[in-house]
């Protein structure tokens, strides 16, 4: 049982609102934070009204029916499964701000030598943002109660932790990512990306739209384009891109993304969920029975999904 007590002499509404206010400039900093979930968003990642879990509709085979005939032919009216449902529990990131009476005293009125409040608000979005590079990185993903990871997300294996959707890539080839075993990408790397980029296209119909790989890998795919640089003046010499990309689509690099991986993204099918109800939701301010501080917990429900591991790759055993 909390030790917490509610009312109006524990609970305060101005630090409240204070931090409610700031709720929605939260999303948008812990979002855009990463080039991963921003190009997500921008894709149509959206918000969800509640639920047990996310429940994703997945379209996984063709109707067998459709073939060609002889004029006098008869069509198979055989009723085809072709859909199937994927689901997927939320996730929980959570965090408190806390400030003393001593604290609150001290940065008011004309000694203030910042909002103490928002300089810990503010930490604690870094705090969020560095938790979900490190979710989104992980070479797995250690249980249940973490958000999935992208290497989790685009594999041809079973994830350690529970079978991705609840659906098993064992029994289940469509739910399976094209992954190949690399290396050198000064004798290798290049040619794979390119294959598996092309695999996984459709005929180009529906190529990955974004690719993310580790920083060493990153410089080494950079040191690659570099002799094919056209320099724009011919005043100023640059012999650094600021961004790259393959067949036109964006590279980014994660520090914490696990080491030698390159993957390829299509966020038409990989979508960050976040429940409307839990977006960054902050508890009221509140204090322990004779206790000298208030304290507020944040917390954010969200969880990554996806509904068509086959539209996208990994490589791995990359090397410089």
């Amino acid at each position: 049982m909390s030790t917490f007590t509610r009312g109006p002499a524990n609970v305060d509404d101005l630090l409240a609102s204070t931090l409610d206010n700031y709720r929605e400039k939260l999303t948008e900093n812990w979002v855009t934070g990463n080039p991963i979930t921003k190009k997500m968003m921008e894709d149509g990642s959206d918000e969800l009204d509640g639920g047990n879990d996310i429940v994703e509709n997945l379209e996984y085979q063709d109707n067998d029916t459709a073939a060609w005939g002889a004029a006098a032919g008869t069509v198979s009216t055989t009723i085809n499964q072709i859909l199937t449902q994927a689901t997927y529990l939320w996730t929980v990131l959570a965090g408190s701000v806390g400030i003393t009476d001593r604290e609150w005293a001290q940065n008011k009125g004309k000694s203030a030598m910042h909002n103490l409040l928002e300089v810990r608000v503010k930490n604690l979005e870094n705090t969020f943002k560095d938790s979900l590079e490190v979710a989104l990185g992980a070479s797995s993903t250690t249980n249940t109660d973490t958000m999935w990871s992208l290497p989790d997300l685009i594999d041809s294996s079973n994830p350690t932790a529970a079978n991705l959707g609840n659906i098993s890539r064992t029994t289940y080839s469509w739910w399976q990512s094209t992954e190949t075993a690399s290396g050198s990408m000064a004798t290798q790397g290049l040619e794979d990306i390119r294959t598996a980029y092309y695999t996984t296209g459709r005929s180009l119909t529906d190529p990955v739209n974004a690719m993310v790989t580790t920083q060493t890998v990153y410089e080494a795919y950079a040191a690659r384009l570099t002799p094919f640089e056209r320099f724009q003046s011919n005043k100023t010499g640059d012999l650094e891109f600021d961004h790259l990309a393959f067949a036109n689509k964006p590279v980014f690099f994660s520090e914490n993304l696990a080491t030698g991986l390159w993957l390829g993204i299509n966020t038409k099918y990989l979508r960050l969920r976040i429940n409307k109800h839990m977006k960054f939701l902050n508890q009221p301010f509140v204090r322990a029975p004779g206790g000298i501080s208030k304290s507020s917990v944040v917390e954010l429900m969200c969880q990554m999904t996806s509904t068509r591991p086959a539209s996208m790759f990994k490589l791995t055993g990359l090397v410089a």
